[in-house]
């Protein structure tokens, strides 16, 4: 029996036949479509729901028939011809602060930030330095999982890592032709990513960075012909991926810690990248101590029972007085990760949560549609601890305490909105550091932007020599760290 599948993507359509043995997830996946799936299709997230008119079925064997209804795409399977409507009009926001950078050649120049939930990219006249155009997009890949971790499960099979890469070399390729015209006349373009985003986009499996001891294929670094990844640039066009110094220690770091200054600093910096994963870096220009911590998606709005990705609808601020901001002209529809902390800071200074992060009721509510759950707030305290405690653990073991650093700097899409008082007073950062940071946007892009140039790229090559990296999966003082950073016990000192 085979049925008719219809794709509704907004102006575009799309039909193929299917037996009815995949779910309505890996059908949208093989035809191309995006749909967020946190958590790889497991089950768990319910954030992958798409609007289906027709039958369906069901894990238990259940068949139920829907007329234009919210379906879980990854607990259904097809039991007749369906229509699944996509809504593409989501108002996600996709930082693309840029720079311009010194005159470095002839023609243009595109340069790459691609990080685990979006992708920024950058075009440049080469000849001026000047940034032309900038676009951002949710990345492809997402539909396979939130996190590093799923998309490295996903890719074990040559057929998952062949989906993967393929998924974002065409997302880059549509990229470059909103940004220009002719891609064609593109002679240079230069990615950062983490460890795991390069490995995709160059087709390496990056399984080995799963498992113990977590070491890469590729540590990139290098020019190659970009035919040998893409053929829409310019026949003589080189691609350059930027250095990265350890398995989930990538180029986005090295990026950042250039394009921010702190790779030149003379004082003490803290450079810190939240994300899906903590990177961070403690040092200035004689070298940096590198770590990294599996915060997971929380921070993105990932596996929180209202959460999403900052879009419109989303409570993106919440004040200490529970009023709140959302984004887009429109009503509360969810909650993305600024929210979530801002939040979680206002209950704590109202009483309504306590410092072991437990709450009266069964859930805070904003609105009828949008609350934050105890379950929520356990994971919000994974999240943040493994912050805290990667912080604390590259202190100590650089001898150095928080008063010896003279400067923070937050780097990425999430930590641009995040208010930074109310990261402190959830404990991910240090109540101590709250006047000596700043945000820093998107410093990986930035940083791929500055390696469009021979300057940029010699000086991703000093850094990379000068960094070193500290295991915390096996430190039994992180391990020590991460328990003592589950509290909630610091709030009143980020208000003083």
């Amino acid at each position: 029996m085979e049925y008719k599948i219809t794709i509704q993507d907004g102006r575009e359509s799309k039909e193929f036949l299917t037996d009815g043995q995949q779910t309505l997830l890996e059908l949208l996946r093989g035809a191309g479509a995006q749909v967020e799936a946190p958590c790889g299709g497991n089950g768990t997230c319910g954030q992958c729901g798409v609007a289906v008119t027709g039958p369906c079925r069901f894990r238990d064997g259940e068949v139920l028939c829907f007329a234009e209804e919210t379906v879980l795409s990854c607990r259904a399977r097809p039991a007749g011809d369906l229509v699944i409507r996509l809504d593409r009009a989501r108002g996600e926001r996709v930082l693309t602060d840029a720079i311009d950078i010194p005159p470095s050649g002839e023609g243009l120049g595109l340069a790459v930030d691609i990080g685990t939930t979006t992708v920024a990219a950058y075009l440049y006249d080469l000849t001026t330095g000047k940034c032309l155009a900038a676009r951002g997009a949710m990345n492809a890949q997402r539909t396979w999982g939130g996190d590093v971790i799923s998309r490295i499960q996903h890719a074990r099979s040559q057929e998952g890592l062949n989906a993967l890469t393929q998924a974002i070399r065409e997302q880059l390729a549509a990229l470059a032709g909103q940004l220009c015209e002719d891609p064609g006349k593109i002679r240079y373009v230069s990615i950062a990513g983490n460890t795991v985003m390069e490995h995709l986009f160059a087709g390496l499996s990056p399984e080995s960075i799963g498992i113990a001891p977590f070491r890469p294929l590729s540590l990139f670094g290098q020019e190659h012909p970009a035919a040998e990844y893409m053929d829409c640039f310019a026949s003589d066009c080189v691609l350059y991926l930027c250095p990265a110094v350890a398995g989930y220690v990538g180029g986005d770091i090295t990026a950042g810690l250039v394009s921010s200054g702190a790779a030149a600093a003379d004082k003490l910096v803290l450079f810190i990248d939240i994300g899906t994963n903590g990177e961070m870096g403690l040092g200035n220009r004689q070298g940096f101590l590198c770590c990294a911590t599996a915060a997971g998606p929380a921070f993105e709005g990932a596996e929180i029972e209202c959460g999403t990705p900052a879009r419109d609808g989303a409570v993106s601020a919440v004040e200490t007085d529970l009023s709140y901001t959302v984004l887009g002209d429109t009503e509360a529809k969810s909650l993305c990760g600024s929210g979530l902390i801002d939040l979680t800071a206002a209950l704590l200074y109202n009483g309504i949560l306590d410092e072991t992060g437990r709450m009266e009721q069964e859930r805070y509510s904003i609105t009828d549609s949008v609350w934050l759950s105890g379950k929520d707030v356990r994971k919000l305290q994974l999240a943040k601890a493994a912050v805290r405690a990667g912080i604390e653990t590259l202190l100590e073991r650089s001898g150095k305490r928080c008063e010896d650093i003279d400067e923070v700097l937050i780097a990425g899409g999430f930590g641009a909105y995040m208010r930074l008082q109310s990261a402190c007073a959830i404990g991910m950062l240090p109540p101590d550091l709250l006047n000596k940071a700043r945000h820093v946007g998107n410093s990986a892009g930035k940083g791929a932007a500055l390696a469009l140039t021979p300057a940029g790229r010699e000086a991703l090559q000093e850094l990379h020599r000068l960094c070193r990296y500290e295991e915390l999966s096996s430190s039994a003082l992180f391990n020590d760290n991460y328990i003592e950073a589950m509290l909630f016990d610091e709030w009143e000192e980020a208000y003083d």
